[in-house]
């Protein structure tokens, strides 16, 4: 056989070779899920998290008639549960419903991460993101960010704040605050938010900052008072309350929460469960869930969400450098 004989008979293997391949990749997604698919949730029950990942775990379920599981692996700011999906068989039956906290900040503060959120984790869509409230208790004589800025200064190592724990967006929005502003309040970290927020609504502790959908039953009730929002505008939910961007410009806390999967994944899978879960996710009535929980939609491919990882990995390590923030 001549040289260029050869050469097209090694073409055409190769083109049939790659052609084989997407369609075995193509059937893959076709048939997927044909098995129980299990989505795990690194924070407690009732929170953020846990709540819109049982609503689009329920919601795929009826999609893909199969059962979609959600299980709460909790513990260590999160990395537990990260850390079982970056190590599980990457053929779509175990996804991650994550949420910030374990994916951009815990590797910034604790240095025995045992994954690499970039290298060891699929980005398949990111679904809502969400600001922070500053809550105190009704008899705070602080109403807002200039106040309480006055307030630290007149009286430095005096006022306290609650947070959920350390290393958490709560303890992260005050730090960076208090970084920016060359501010002395003292931290008081709870083992959760319900106990941090009990001691707050009885006067023990002045201070805390609460996710935006809890945040918007409490103000509205009266048992605390909204004092700034962490987004880079205020929200649409609590339009009266000011951005703590408007005293401290370019400041931005934001959770978000989305769907990722272990290293690997076949793109075929990731383009089958992004395309399923922006179908429910762009739906009216999901969309406005999403808003009336004091949240924002989000969209966009799995690069943009890979992007944005990456880009606040990076940013919230520059934030807890300058801030000088240690995990307890």
């Amino acid at each position: 056989m001549t040289r260029p004989a050869l050469r097209r008979v090694l073409v055409h293997s190769v083109a049939a070779l790659v052609a084989v391949g997407a369609l075995a990749g193509s059937a893959v997604a076709q048939s997927y899920p044909n098995k129980p698919v299990k989505v795990i949730v690194t924070f407690p029950p009732g929170g953020t998290p846990d709540i819109y990942g049982r609503l689009l775990s329920q919601e795929l379920s009826t999609l893909w008639k199969q059962s979609v599981v959600v299980e709460n692996k909790t513990g260590a700011s999160g990395t537990i549960g990260t850390d079982s999906v970056a190590k599980a068989a990457p053929d779509g039956y175990t996804l991650l419903f994550a949420a910030d906290a374990s994916i951009t900040i815990a590797p910034n503060l604790i240095a025995s991460t045992p994954y690499n959120p970039v290298r060891d984790l699929t980005p398949i869509v990111n679904v809502a993101a969400g600001p922070f409230v500053m809550l105190a208790h009704p008899s705070f004589p602080v109403n807002d960010i200039p106040g309480l800025i006055e307030a630290a200064r007149r009286q430095p190592g005096k006022i306290t704040y609650a947070s959920s724990g350390s290393g958490g967006q709560q303890h992260l929005s005050m730090e960076v605050i208090k970084q920016r502003a060359s501010l002395d309040i003292v931290h008081i970290p709870y083992k959760g938010f319900g106990q941090g927020i009990q001691d707050v609504m009885a006067g023990h502790v002045p201070l805390i900052f609460g996710g935006i959908t809890a945040s918007i039953q409490l103000s509205k009730s009266g048992k605390l008072k909204a004092i700034a929002t962490t987004g880079p505008k205020r929200s649409r939910a609590l339009p009266d309350v000011p951005a703590v961007a408007e005293t401290l410009p370019g400041f931005r806390i934001e959770a978000w929460y989305g769907f990722m999967g272990p290293a690997g994944l076949p793109r075929e899978l990731v383009n089958k469960i992004h395309s399923d879960v922006m179908t429910i996710a762009t739906r009216p009535d999901f969309q406005a869930r999403i808003v009336a929980d004091g949240m924002e939609p989000v969209s966009g491919s799995p690069e943009t969400f890979g992007r944005q990882v990456a880009d606040e990995l990076r940013e919230w390590g520059d934030m807890i450098r300058a801030a000088k923030i240690k995990a307890d």
